[in-house]
Protein backbone atom coordinates (compact mmCIF):
# COMPACT_ATOMS: atom_id res chain seq x y z
CA UNK A 1 0.00 0.00 0.00
CA UNK A 2 1.41 3.38 -0.98
CA UNK A 3 1.95 6.42 1.20
CA UNK A 4 1.41 8.94 -1.57
CA UNK A 5 -1.45 10.44 0.41
CA UNK A 6 -0.84 11.16 4.08
CA UNK A 7 -0.49 7.68 5.53
CA UNK A 8 -1.08 3.95 5.40
CA UNK A 9 -2.21 1.68 8.20
CA UNK A 10 -0.29 -1.49 9.05
CA UNK A 11 -1.23 -3.60 12.08
CA UNK A 12 -1.38 -1.30 15.13
CA UNK A 13 0.99 1.23 13.55
CA UNK A 14 0.29 4.00 11.11
CA UNK A 15 3.08 4.83 8.65
CA UNK A 16 3.08 8.53 7.80
CA UNK A 17 5.27 10.92 5.90
CA UNK A 18 6.96 13.64 7.90
CA UNK A 19 5.26 17.01 8.30
CA UNK A 20 6.68 20.01 10.21
CA UNK A 21 4.19 19.40 13.03
CA UNK A 22 6.09 16.18 13.84
CA UNK A 23 9.44 17.90 14.36
CA UNK A 24 9.37 17.94 18.17
CA UNK A 25 8.42 14.25 18.25
CA UNK A 26 11.25 13.34 15.89
CA UNK A 27 13.76 15.26 18.00
CA UNK A 28 12.56 13.44 21.13
CA UNK A 29 12.52 10.02 19.43
CA UNK A 30 16.12 10.51 18.32
CA UNK A 31 17.31 10.69 21.93
CA UNK A 32 17.66 6.92 21.46
CA UNK A 33 20.18 7.45 18.65
CA UNK A 34 21.65 10.94 18.24
CA UNK A 35 21.94 12.48 21.69
CA UNK A 36 20.01 12.96 24.91
CA UNK A 37 20.30 16.73 24.37
CA UNK A 38 17.13 17.99 22.66
CA UNK A 39 18.74 21.26 21.56
CA UNK A 40 21.61 19.38 19.93
CA UNK A 41 19.14 17.01 18.24
CA UNK A 42 17.14 19.97 16.92
CA UNK A 43 20.26 21.56 15.46
CA UNK A 44 21.27 18.26 13.85
CA UNK A 45 17.80 17.71 12.37
CA UNK A 46 17.68 21.21 10.91
CA UNK A 47 21.17 20.88 9.41
CA UNK A 48 20.69 17.42 8.02
CA UNK A 49 17.13 17.50 6.73
CA UNK A 50 15.98 21.11 6.43
CA UNK A 51 19.16 22.56 4.89
CA UNK A 52 20.18 19.58 2.72
CA UNK A 53 21.52 20.91 -0.62
CA UNK A 54 19.97 18.17 -2.77
CA UNK A 55 16.34 17.78 -1.70
CA UNK A 56 14.19 20.70 -0.66
CA UNK A 57 12.00 19.09 2.03
CA UNK A 58 12.76 16.46 4.72
CA UNK A 59 12.10 12.98 3.36
CA UNK A 60 11.25 11.00 6.49
CA UNK A 61 8.83 8.18 7.26
CA UNK A 62 7.41 7.73 10.74
CA UNK A 63 5.66 4.89 12.53
CA UNK A 64 2.88 6.29 14.71
CA UNK A 65 1.22 4.51 17.63
CA UNK A 66 -1.72 6.17 19.37
CA UNK A 67 -0.76 9.48 17.74
CA UNK A 68 2.90 9.37 18.83
CA UNK A 69 6.00 8.84 16.67
CA UNK A 70 7.64 5.58 17.83
CA UNK A 71 9.76 4.77 14.77
CA UNK A 72 11.63 6.63 12.04
CA UNK A 73 13.65 6.16 8.88
CA UNK A 74 15.03 9.23 7.14
CA UNK A 75 16.42 9.63 3.64
CA UNK A 76 19.21 12.12 3.07
CA UNK A 77 19.79 13.79 -0.29
CA UNK A 78 23.22 12.99 -1.78
CA UNK A 79 24.84 13.66 -5.14
CA UNK A 80 27.10 11.04 -6.69
CA UNK A 81 29.44 11.69 -9.58
CA UNK A 82 30.83 8.95 -11.80
CA UNK A 83 32.80 8.66 -15.03
CA UNK A 84 35.18 10.90 -16.98
CA UNK A 85 33.87 13.46 -17.65
CA UNK A 86 31.81 13.11 -14.50
CA UNK A 87 28.06 12.64 -14.64
CA UNK A 88 26.12 13.70 -11.55
CA UNK A 89 23.18 11.82 -10.01
CA UNK A 90 21.04 13.01 -7.11
CA UNK A 91 20.09 10.08 -4.92
CA UNK A 92 19.26 9.15 -1.32
CA UNK A 93 21.05 7.64 1.66
CA UNK A 94 18.91 5.88 4.26
CA UNK A 95 19.63 7.29 7.71
CA UNK A 96 18.57 7.43 11.34
CA UNK A 97 16.74 4.13 11.77
CA UNK A 98 15.28 4.12 15.27
CA UNK A 99 12.40 2.40 17.05
CA UNK A 100 11.39 3.29 20.62
CA UNK A 101 12.47 0.40 22.89
CA UNK A 102 8.96 -0.70 23.88
CA UNK A 103 8.00 -1.09 20.19
CA UNK A 104 10.99 -3.10 18.99
CA UNK A 105 10.82 -6.68 17.69
CA UNK A 106 7.32 -6.12 16.34
CA UNK A 107 8.17 -5.68 12.66
CA UNK A 108 7.82 -1.91 12.79
CA UNK A 109 11.00 -1.21 10.78
CA UNK A 110 9.91 -3.67 8.10
CA UNK A 111 6.60 -1.81 7.78
CA UNK A 112 8.40 1.52 7.65
CA UNK A 113 10.80 0.45 4.91
CA UNK A 114 8.17 -1.32 2.81
CA UNK A 115 6.04 1.81 2.76
CA UNK A 116 9.06 4.02 2.09
CA UNK A 117 10.21 1.93 -0.90
CA UNK A 118 6.78 2.11 -2.50
CA UNK A 119 6.62 5.86 -2.07
CA UNK A 120 10.19 6.41 -3.32
CA UNK A 121 9.50 4.29 -6.40
CA UNK A 122 6.48 6.48 -7.10
CA UNK A 123 8.78 9.51 -6.82
CA UNK A 124 10.93 7.90 -9.57
CA UNK A 125 13.98 7.11 -7.46
CA UNK A 126 15.84 3.96 -8.48
CA UNK A 127 18.36 3.24 -5.72
CA UNK A 128 18.93 4.03 -2.06
CA UNK A 129 22.27 3.72 -0.29
CA UNK A 130 23.53 3.37 3.27
CA UNK A 131 27.05 4.08 4.54
CA UNK A 132 26.24 4.60 8.23
CA UNK A 133 24.27 1.52 9.28
CA UNK A 134 24.97 -0.03 12.65
CA UNK A 135 24.96 -3.79 13.10
CA UNK A 136 21.24 -4.16 13.92
CA UNK A 137 20.18 -1.92 11.04
CA UNK A 138 22.56 -3.74 8.67
CA UNK A 139 21.02 -7.12 9.55
CA UNK A 140 17.49 -5.77 9.12
CA UNK A 141 18.44 -4.20 5.79
CA UNK A 142 19.98 -7.39 4.39
CA UNK A 143 16.81 -9.27 5.36
CA UNK A 144 14.86 -6.74 3.28
CA UNK A 145 16.87 -7.20 0.12
CA UNK A 146 19.73 -4.74 0.55
CA UNK A 147 23.09 -5.94 -0.76
CA UNK A 148 26.57 -5.06 0.39
CA UNK A 149 29.07 -3.51 -2.00
CA UNK A 150 31.83 -4.10 0.51
CA UNK A 151 33.45 -3.25 3.81
CA UNK A 152 35.13 0.12 4.41
CA UNK A 153 38.35 -1.52 5.72
CA UNK A 154 39.16 0.82 8.63
CA UNK A 155 42.84 1.28 9.44
CA UNK A 156 43.81 2.43 12.92
CA UNK A 157 46.83 4.08 14.44
CA UNK A 158 47.22 3.64 18.19
CA UNK A 159 50.08 5.29 20.05
CA UNK A 160 52.60 3.07 21.85
CA UNK A 161 51.63 4.64 25.18
CA UNK A 162 47.96 3.79 24.63
CA UNK A 163 48.87 0.25 23.59
CA UNK A 164 50.95 -0.26 26.73
CA UNK A 165 48.23 1.13 28.99
CA UNK A 166 45.53 -0.99 27.34
CA UNK A 167 47.66 -4.15 27.60
CA UNK A 168 48.46 -3.53 31.24
CA UNK A 169 44.81 -2.92 32.10
CA UNK A 170 43.74 -6.11 30.32
CA UNK A 171 46.27 -8.14 32.30
CA UNK A 172 45.27 -6.57 35.61
CA UNK A 173 41.57 -7.23 34.95
CA UNK A 174 42.36 -10.97 34.96
CA UNK A 175 43.47 -10.76 38.59
CA UNK A 176 40.67 -11.78 41.01
CA UNK A 177 39.04 -8.87 42.87
CA UNK A 178 40.86 -6.35 40.65
CA UNK A 179 38.41 -5.96 37.78
CA UNK A 180 36.13 -3.33 39.34
CA UNK A 181 38.91 -1.11 40.79
CA UNK A 182 40.79 -1.28 37.48
CA UNK A 183 37.69 -0.26 35.49
CA UNK A 184 37.22 2.69 37.85
CA UNK A 185 40.87 3.69 37.44
CA UNK A 186 40.68 3.36 33.65
CA UNK A 187 37.60 5.56 33.51
CA UNK A 188 39.19 8.31 35.63
CA UNK A 189 42.46 8.01 33.71
CA UNK A 190 40.62 8.42 30.42
CA UNK A 191 38.75 11.48 31.67
CA UNK A 192 42.05 13.12 32.69
CA UNK A 193 43.88 12.24 29.47
CA UNK A 194 40.93 12.96 27.18
CA UNK A 195 41.66 15.80 24.79
CA UNK A 196 39.41 17.42 22.25
CA UNK A 197 40.49 18.73 18.87
CA UNK A 198 39.89 22.13 20.45
CA UNK A 199 42.51 21.43 23.13
CA UNK A 200 45.49 21.35 20.79
CA UNK A 201 47.11 24.66 21.67
CA UNK A 202 49.02 27.21 19.65
CA UNK A 203 52.34 25.95 21.04
CA UNK A 204 51.71 22.51 19.56
CA UNK A 205 50.63 24.06 16.27
CA UNK A 206 53.80 26.18 16.24
CA UNK A 207 55.88 23.01 16.68
CA UNK A 208 54.14 21.46 13.67
CA UNK A 209 54.91 24.53 11.59
CA UNK A 210 58.58 24.53 12.61
CA UNK A 211 58.99 21.23 10.75
CA UNK A 212 56.27 21.78 8.16
CA UNK A 213 56.04 25.56 7.57
CA UNK A 214 53.58 25.25 4.68
CA UNK A 215 50.90 23.72 6.95
CA UNK A 216 48.17 25.86 8.45
CA UNK A 217 45.68 24.61 11.04
CA UNK A 218 42.14 25.98 11.05
CA UNK A 219 38.73 25.41 12.63
CA UNK A 220 37.08 26.46 9.36
CA UNK A 221 37.15 24.95 5.87
CA UNK A 222 38.37 26.72 2.75
CA UNK A 223 35.42 25.48 0.72
CA UNK A 224 36.21 27.05 -2.65
CA UNK A 225 39.94 26.27 -2.48
CA UNK A 226 39.29 22.68 -1.37
CA UNK A 227 36.83 22.15 -4.21
CA UNK A 228 39.32 23.62 -6.69
CA UNK A 229 42.01 21.21 -5.47
CA UNK A 230 39.62 18.26 -5.85
CA UNK A 231 39.03 19.38 -9.43
CA UNK A 232 42.76 19.69 -10.19
CA UNK A 233 43.62 16.29 -8.71
CA UNK A 234 40.92 14.78 -10.88
CA UNK A 235 39.08 11.48 -10.77
CA UNK A 236 39.50 7.93 -11.97
CA UNK A 237 35.78 7.86 -12.75
CA UNK A 238 34.75 5.78 -9.76
CA UNK A 239 31.57 6.58 -7.84
CA UNK A 240 32.15 9.30 -5.27
CA UNK A 241 30.20 12.12 -3.67
CA UNK A 242 30.44 15.51 -5.32
CA UNK A 243 32.91 17.66 -3.38
CA UNK A 244 32.18 21.17 -4.56
CA UNK A 245 32.12 24.36 -2.49
CA UNK A 246 28.39 24.05 -1.79
CA UNK A 247 28.79 20.52 -0.44
CA UNK A 248 31.76 21.43 1.77
CA UNK A 249 29.96 24.50 3.11
CA UNK A 250 27.00 22.38 4.19
CA UNK A 251 28.83 19.23 5.22
CA UNK A 252 31.12 20.80 7.82
CA UNK A 253 28.24 22.40 9.73
CA UNK A 254 27.27 19.01 11.23
CA UNK A 255 26.47 19.72 14.92
CA UNK A 256 27.25 16.13 15.99
CA UNK A 257 30.85 16.50 14.82
CA UNK A 258 33.77 18.84 15.38
CA UNK A 259 36.36 19.32 12.64
CA UNK A 260 39.93 20.52 12.34
CA UNK A 261 41.43 21.32 8.95
CA UNK A 262 45.09 20.93 8.04
CA UNK A 263 45.99 22.92 4.92
CA UNK A 264 49.17 22.83 2.83
CA UNK A 265 49.45 26.28 1.30
CA UNK A 266 51.86 27.52 -1.34
CA UNK A 267 50.73 29.98 -4.01
CA UNK A 268 47.43 28.15 -3.75
CA UNK A 269 46.02 25.30 -1.69
CA UNK A 270 47.95 22.13 -2.58
CA UNK A 271 46.63 19.75 0.07
CA UNK A 272 44.22 19.29 2.95
CA UNK A 273 43.42 16.72 5.61
CA UNK A 274 40.18 16.88 7.62
CA UNK A 275 40.03 15.50 11.17
CA UNK A 276 36.75 14.80 12.95
CA UNK A 277 35.54 13.91 16.44
CA UNK A 278 32.05 13.35 17.82
CA UNK A 279 30.25 15.86 20.05
CA UNK A 280 27.33 13.70 21.23
CA UNK A 281 27.65 12.05 24.63
CA UNK A 282 26.32 8.87 22.99
CA UNK A 283 29.30 8.54 20.62
CA UNK A 284 32.84 7.20 20.99
CA UNK A 285 35.00 10.06 22.26
CA UNK A 286 38.23 8.10 22.20
CA UNK A 287 38.99 8.44 18.50
CA UNK A 288 39.75 11.03 15.83
CA UNK A 289 38.79 10.18 12.26
CA UNK A 290 40.52 11.22 9.05
CA UNK A 291 37.37 11.88 7.03
CA UNK A 292 38.89 13.44 3.90
CA UNK A 293 42.44 13.77 2.60
CA UNK A 294 43.56 15.25 -0.70
CA UNK A 295 46.91 16.45 -2.04
CA UNK A 296 48.51 17.42 -5.32
CA UNK A 297 51.52 15.12 -4.73
CA UNK A 298 52.72 12.31 -2.47
CA UNK A 299 55.13 14.48 -0.45
CA UNK A 300 52.35 16.84 0.61
CA UNK A 301 50.06 13.90 1.35
CA UNK A 302 52.66 12.37 3.69
CA UNK A 303 53.38 15.68 5.41
CA UNK A 304 49.70 16.25 6.17
CA UNK A 305 49.49 12.77 7.73
CA UNK A 306 52.58 13.48 9.84
CA UNK A 307 50.95 16.66 11.18
CA UNK A 308 47.71 14.83 12.00
CA UNK A 309 49.31 12.79 14.80
CA UNK A 310 49.44 15.88 17.03
CA UNK A 311 45.63 15.82 17.14
CA UNK A 312 45.16 12.12 18.01
CA UNK A 313 43.40 12.39 21.36
CA UNK A 314 43.63 9.22 23.37
CA UNK A 315 46.32 8.11 20.94
CA UNK A 316 43.94 6.89 18.21
CA UNK A 317 43.40 7.81 14.55
CA UNK A 318 41.09 6.00 12.09
CA UNK A 319 40.82 6.20 8.29
CA UNK A 320 38.78 4.16 5.80
CA UNK A 321 41.13 2.41 3.40
CA UNK A 322 38.87 0.34 1.12
CA UNK A 323 39.45 2.46 -1.98
CA UNK A 324 42.84 3.99 -1.20
CA UNK A 325 45.61 3.33 -3.74
CA UNK A 326 48.40 0.87 -2.79
CA UNK A 327 50.96 3.67 -2.31
CA UNK A 328 48.71 5.35 0.26
CA UNK A 329 48.16 2.05 2.08
CA UNK A 330 51.94 1.64 2.21
CA UNK A 331 52.30 5.17 3.60
CA UNK A 332 49.77 4.45 6.34
CA UNK A 333 51.47 1.18 7.30
CA UNK A 334 54.85 2.92 7.41
CA UNK A 335 53.40 5.34 9.97
CA UNK A 336 52.02 2.55 12.14
CA UNK A 337 48.43 2.20 10.88
CA UNK A 338 47.09 -1.35 11.02
CA UNK A 339 44.01 -2.87 9.41
CA UNK A 340 41.13 -4.21 11.44
CA UNK A 341 40.71 -7.95 11.07
CA UNK A 342 38.76 -8.66 7.88
CA UNK A 343 35.31 -9.91 8.90
CA UNK A 344 33.92 -13.15 7.53
CA UNK A 345 30.53 -11.60 6.89
CA UNK A 346 29.31 -8.09 6.14
CA UNK A 347 29.71 -5.83 9.17
CA UNK A 348 29.77 -2.04 9.66
CA UNK A 349 31.12 0.15 8.28
CA UNK A 350 29.90 -1.01 4.88
CA UNK A 351 28.28 0.22 1.68
CA UNK A 352 24.70 -1.02 1.33
CA UNK A 353 22.63 -0.63 -1.84
CA UNK A 354 19.04 -1.43 -2.73
CA UNK A 355 16.74 -0.69 -5.62
CA UNK A 356 13.33 0.63 -4.54
CA UNK A 357 11.69 -0.78 -7.65
CA UNK A 358 10.31 -4.31 -7.53
CA UNK A 359 10.87 -4.80 -11.26
CA UNK A 360 14.62 -4.19 -10.78
CA UNK A 361 15.23 -6.57 -7.87
CA UNK A 362 16.75 -9.27 -10.09
CA UNK A 363 18.57 -6.90 -12.45
CA UNK A 364 22.22 -5.86 -12.24
CA UNK A 365 22.37 -2.61 -10.29
CA UNK A 366 24.50 -0.05 -12.12
CA UNK A 367 25.13 3.69 -12.11
CA UNK A 368 26.45 5.14 -15.38
CA UNK A 369 27.73 1.70 -16.30
CA UNK A 370 29.48 1.09 -12.97
CA UNK A 371 28.26 -1.98 -11.02
CA UNK A 372 27.06 -0.68 -7.67
CA UNK A 373 27.84 -3.92 -5.82
CA UNK A 374 31.51 -3.99 -6.85
CA UNK A 375 33.74 -2.24 -4.30
CA UNK A 376 36.17 -1.41 -7.12
CA UNK A 377 33.50 0.94 -8.50
CA UNK A 378 33.75 3.19 -5.45
CA UNK A 379 35.99 6.02 -4.27
CA UNK A 380 34.97 5.73 -0.63
CA UNK A 381 35.68 8.31 2.08
CA UNK A 382 34.31 8.59 5.61
CA UNK A 383 33.14 12.10 4.77
CA UNK A 384 30.38 10.63 2.60
CA UNK A 385 28.99 8.81 5.65
CA UNK A 386 27.33 10.33 8.69
CA UNK A 387 29.96 8.39 10.68
CA UNK A 388 32.31 11.22 9.66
Amino acid sequence: MSVQSSHVTASNYEIVKYQPDFKAQVVELQTYLWSRNLDLNTSYFEWKYERNPYITKPLIYLAMHNGKAVGMRGFLGVQWEVGVPAQRFTSLCAEDAVIAPEHRNRGVMYKLMTSAFEDLAAKRYNYVFSLSAGLATLHTSVAMGWHGAGWAHPMRWVSWRTRLQSGALRRMRRVPLMSRPIDSFASSRFSRSHRSLQDVGQDQIDRIRQNLPAIRVSDSPQCAAMAALVGRVGTLGRIRHVRDAEYFQWRFQNPLSRYRFLFWEEDRLEGYLVLQEYTSEAADHGVVNIVDWEASNATIQASLLQAAFAFAKGGRLVVWSASLPPKTITLLKRHGFRSDKTPRGLVPPAILVRTVRRDQLKDEWVLAGRPLLDLASWDLRMLYSMLG
